[in-house]
């Protein structure tokens, strides 16, 4: 059996200079997080998430979300599972009907010390080692990254779990697609069947803004 999810993904590249001022677009969970003191890059993939939350599922309001106890969003009301990642050049939002957990990570232009440290805090030595012996060892490395921090999510519980060794929480199913130099896992309980929607922040910041002049 597979499942399907609806990936929706927002490129930051290109974002308006004055994306800052439209905090109010999203809802105040999300304004907070793009408001804070974290890099311009950060800041900017929370009010992407929260522009995919506002756009795809009309989540104006916090009241509509509830938070588990690692900080993993879900929605308040229906039957509908989310999750919601970003990088530095992309934000995502998988919605599906089961549980699900999703990650984005660029592909690095090149494998180095510090992606070699990363994999050996969630990887056993042979996993690493397989990892780099891979013809295309970039690709490898967010591939692996993706699939642990995809299933954490889908868990639940996050880093709470200890992954040392190469530990993954059991029963998850990965899969993966790769847009624009980024990878992005989806973890489930059944197979992903991912199915892709581009949104563009301005495109999105239009049409809410729009909504949001009628009301």
């Amino acid at each position: 059996m597979r499942m399907r999810v609806d990936l929706h993904i927002m490129p930051l590249v290109g974002a308006p200079a004055d994306w800052a001022s439209h905090l109010g677009l999203v809802c105040p969970r999300y304004q907070e997080k793009a408001s804070t003191k974290a890099s311009e890059a950060t800041r900017l993939g929370e009010f992407a998430a929260g522009l995919l939350l506002a756009s795809v599922l009309d989540v104006r309001r916090d009241e509509q979300l509830a938070i588990g106890p690692e900080g993993k969003p879900e929605l308040a009301v229906g039957p509908s599972r989310i999750g919601l990642s970003h990088d530095d050049g992309m934000a995502v939002l998988a919605v599906a009907p089961g549980a699900i957990g999703v990650d984005v990570e660029e592909m690095p232009a090149q494998y180095g010390r510090l992606e070699r440290d990363a994999l050996r805090g969630v990887l056993s030595d042979k996993q690493v080692c397989r990892v780099e012996a891979s013809p295309d060892v970039p690709l490898a490395f967010a591939l692996a990254w993706t699939r642990v921090e995809a299933t954490l999510k889908a868990d639940g519980r996050g880093f709470a779990f200890d992954v040392r060794g190469g530990r993954l929480p059991e029963g998850w199913e990965t899969a993966h697609v790769l847009v624009d130099g980024h990878v992005v896992t989806c973890a489930a309980r059944e197979e992903p069947a991912i199915c892709v929607q581009r949104l563009g922040m301005r495109e999105a910041m239009a049409l809410l803004g729009a909504e949001k002049d009628e009301r």
